[in-house]
């Protein structure tokens, strides 16, 4: 960063604030005299940093009360493509596509040491006898066919005995999908509609910045802090602002880790009460905890059916089943059921084997397994981290989830450090892929739970490498 003009500096600095919510929507920035003494610049680096904030539109001025930060507009991913028009296709392009970068890791890397892949690795596929499952339900005629829209009986009713919550209380309130991004799309189709704005904490899982982005739907982020999403800015926000609904991971979030708190918890349900406005929990992590059980998900504590529960198997058991949840109320689900319709059905195989894997109550003791092999990679990770505090890291101990979330020190650039990487045979995720628009921010994040002890050890070893001789290079 220090080899940037000094307006860049300024304008970049604004402009994470900006994106994660810390300068929320709304907030009045200081006049550019007093922002130029505060940071010891000169009024024409602050003159200049905030015209190429407004020409982008994160703010804008208004005569008599100074200037303000604007309603983020959704990021131009997904448009409309004029078929003859060649510009068209280089707008595509240019746009970011994090999903797809993630997913071609090990094609374009194959032998890489793989920090970026949040799930729980290969290693525990043997332990879980889940393959036994798969095979059994090969051998069933059924399982070729087509089940129910809204997901295989069986499994929606083991899925209400699984979640074991007073509100959900009939698998036709249940209803499965492809995964937690179909859900998350059908949830957002039915509440939102482009041009509308929802609430979300900042940074947060990407592959939901990218499909809030390409159904036009404009983000109000909101900031965190050690206790989760914080309520005194959301609150702020709800009162100004008419958002379509609040999406969370409030439990061992992505990609920070944190929790959101019980008390906290308490707030959002009031604040969404309050002002009328649902909330979507995506709860993909909340098995996941290393030592002390989380708070209850907010569904459990929901008196007035405003959230809408979201999960997935992709994280507590293996990413390529692709199969997924929504739970609330019975019209709600009705709703999504017909949207589901276009789509006809979620894969018959997959839904065959995992209905009889939870029958037979073999989830929690594969879960018991996990939890202890991932908090040894944890903690073992951390040994690797600890060290690094020295070059000026900064990192929170893994409480649950799948990952750590690194502070890089200030003169190091986290997509230099992760292509450096790369090529030396280790892949992680730069933190601006959890903003809505790429942006220097200090932040990178390693999934402690995808590969093996030796692996960890090895991956480490050359992070710390290239970490070091990056920070030798501003010494």
């Amino acid at each position: 960063m220090g080899r940037n003009p000094i307006y860049t500096r300024v304008y970049n600095q604004l402009k994470y604030q900006i994106l994660s919510g810390e300068l929320p929507i709304g907030s009045h920035l200081p006049p550019e005299r007093k922002l130029a003494t505060r940071l010891g610049v000169s009024r024409n680096t602050v003159v200049r940093a905030y015209a190429e904030l407004e020409s982008e539109g994160f703010i804008a001025g208004r005569m008599g009360s100074g200037r303000r930060v604007e309603a983020l507009p959704p990021a131009p991913l997904l448009t409309r493509v004029n078929w003859n028009s060649q510009s068209s296709y280089n707008h595509l392009a240019s746009s970011p596509s994090h999903m797809a970068e993630l997913l071609s890791i090990t094609d374009a890397y194959p032998d890489t040491i793989n920090f970026a892949h949040g799930d729980g690795g290969k290693h525990t596929l043997s332990s879980s006898c889940f393959p036994d499952y798969v095979k059994a339900a090969a051998e069933k005629v059924q399982s070729y066919f087509f089940t129910a829209v809204h997901g295989l009986p069986l499994l929606r009713e083991q899925l209400v005995e699984w979640m074991g919550m007073e509100q959900i209380s009939s698998p036709e309130q249940v209803c499965v999908t492809s995964g937690s991004q179909e859900g998350l799309y059908l949830i957002t189709s039915i509440l939102a509609k482009p041009g509308d704005c929802i609430v979300t904490e900042m940074p947060t899982y990407f592959g939901s910045l990218q499909l809030f982005a390409s159904l036009g739907i404009q983000i109000i982020p909101v900031p965190l802090d050690q206790d989760g999403m914080r309520m005194d800015v959301l609150e702020g926000i709800l009162a100004r602002s008419h958002p379509r609904f609040i999406y969370t991971v409030p439990t061992f979030h992505n990609p920070t880790g944190r929790t959101l708190s019980f008390v906290r918890r308490k707030q959002l349900l009031a604040l969404s009460e309050r002002y009328g406005i649902p909330i979507v929990e995506d709860d993909a992590y909340r098995h996941l905890h290393l030592d002390a059980e989380p708070p209850s998900p907010l569904n459990s504590m929901d008196q007035s059916g405003h959230v809408i529960y979201l999960n997935t198997f992709s994280k507590i058991l293996f990413p390529g089943l692709r199969t997924g949840w929504i739970a609330g109320n019975q019209q709600f689900i009705q709703l999504i059921t017909r949207l589901k319709e276009l789509s006809i059905s979620t894969n018959t195989l997959g839904q065959i084997a995992l209905a009889s894997f939870l029958k037979n109550g073999e989830l929690a003791p594969h879960l018991a397994t996990a939890r202890n092999l991932y908090r040894e990679q944890a903690q073992l990770m951390e040994s690797q981290l600890a060290p690094l505090r020295s070059l000026g890291i900064q990192y929170e101990k893994a409480a649950g989830g799948l990952y750590f979330w690194i502070a890089l020190p200030e003169e190091l650039n986290p997509r230099e450090l992760m292509h450096t990487c790369m090529k030396s045979g280790v892949s992680f995720t730069c933190g601006d892929m959890f903003l809505v628009r790429e942006a220097e921010q200090p932040y990178i994040r390693l999934c402690y739970t995808h590969e093996g002890a030796e692996r960890i050890e090895q991956g480490m070893s050359i992070l710390t490498h290239v970490l070091r001789k990056q920070k030798e290079a501003f010494s």
